[in-house]
């Protein structure tokens, strides 16, 4: 016996629309909670903006100055494909140890002074009081290297002096103005700005790592494509500072383009300075040549063929004379070995020998 059994489902009836009241009626229950919460966010915001360290940013514009004198040998350089653009370059050279290590030496980065306050919140709450701008001027500090690894506070006593020790032992007094001596130890402060009783820590830093902290800092980016204009921006958490530091790279950048293009110049007033004889030799000798041959026809209307012969002459001498100019040029770029020079050597050497067939 087959017992068939049927199952069927009941009908589920709901109502999908939202209850506004009940809703209501939940936030309203706990509206403590919300409020509360709430609360607790707003004054952490504003905990965060208050003591939170602000970032600041300089920015600076540089125009590259375009090397007019290399077109001379652009079509020997054409064959360098894989040359990198002259932006590039520039944006190397800016961020190169050449350019920021003068930075360092200038402004003495490898020397920091930061004032001793309350983990997190100190630094805070010193801008709430105005005491942000409390500073000690150190502008020279030597450690022998059995004190690298030691810690210095730096005592302000009063407006004119200061107490400078160590977690070592080390200890000594020093006017401000006046260059501090003791135990291998050099110190010199310039100026103090702070309260008596203000303590600083006085860290040396070498300057290798200070430039690459420098690097991390500096953005340098080209405005646009191919305008030859380069945008630089420095970051960091005193504005006076960051404003200092990034006119100072800009001003040695400068300097050194400065510095290069001189003495590219020198290089090339030299080699044109001892061309010169010879290219006027050669002209000398070509001038003879020809008033010797007008002599010798006794007479200024040349055939076609003699004409022919002495443009040919010309023209070989004004292709070697271009080719002393090129030479001048392309001798600042690469050495004699490069494919370049060896290239314009090459069409020198076949001229010459044009000229001697």
């Amino acid at each position: 016996m087959t017992e068939k059994v049927k199952q069927s489902a009941a009908p589920v009836t709901g109502n999908d629309e939202i209850d506004i009241g009940r809703l209501v009626a939940t936030v309203v229950e706990a509206r403590w909670w919300v409020l509360g919460i709430t609360t607790a966010f707003a004054l952490c915001a504003a905990v965060y903006t208050l003591f939170a360290t602000p970032i600041y940013s300089a920015d600076a514009l540089v125009q590259i100055e375009q090397n007019t004198g290399n077109s001379l040998v652009q079509d020997i350089g054409s064959a360098l494909s894989n040359k990198p653009p002259a932006s590039e370059a520039e944006i190397q050279l800016i961020q190169s140890r050449l350019v920021l290590g003068k930075t360092v030496d200038d402004l003495n980065l490898d020397i920091a002074v930061t004032k001793d306050t309350f983990p997190i919140f100190g630094a805070g709450w010193d801008r709430l009081m105005g005491r942000q701008n409390e500073t000690v001027n150190v502008t020279t500090f030597t450690l022998p290297k059995a004190m690298n690894e030691q810690t210095f506070t730096l005592n302000v006593l009063n407006d004119k002096s200061y107490q400078l020790v160590s977690d070592g032992g080390f200890s000594a007094r020093g006017q401000v103005g006046k260059v501090l001596e003791h135990d291998g130890v050099t110190m010199l402060v310039e100026a103090v700005h702070a309260s008596p009783e203000s303590q600083f820590t006085v860290s040396k830093f070498s300057t290798l790592g200070m430039i690459n902290t420098l690097q991390n800092n500096l953005m340098v980016t080209e405005t646009g494509k191919d305008t030859g204009v380069l945008s630089l921006t420095f970051t960091g958490e005193d504005r006076e500072q960051i404003r200092q530091i990034l006119d100072s790279i800009t001003r040695n950048y400068l300097q050194q383009n400065v510095e290069r293009k001189s003495e590219e110049a020198a290089k090339s007033l030299a080699f044109l300075a001892k061309q010169l004889p010879e290219v006027r030799n050669r002209l000398d000798v070509a001038e003879n040549k020809l008033n010797a041959f007008r002599q010798d026809k006794d007479s200024v209307d040349l055939p076609l063929e003699a004409k022919a012969v002495l443009d040919s002459m010309v023209n070989i001498d004004a292709q070697l004379n271009e080719l002393t100019f090129k030479e001048a040029e392309i001798s600042k770029l690469f050495t004699k070995a490069h494919p370049a020079y060896r290239t314009l050597l090459e069409n020198a050497r076949r001229w010459k020998m044009r000229k001697v067939s």
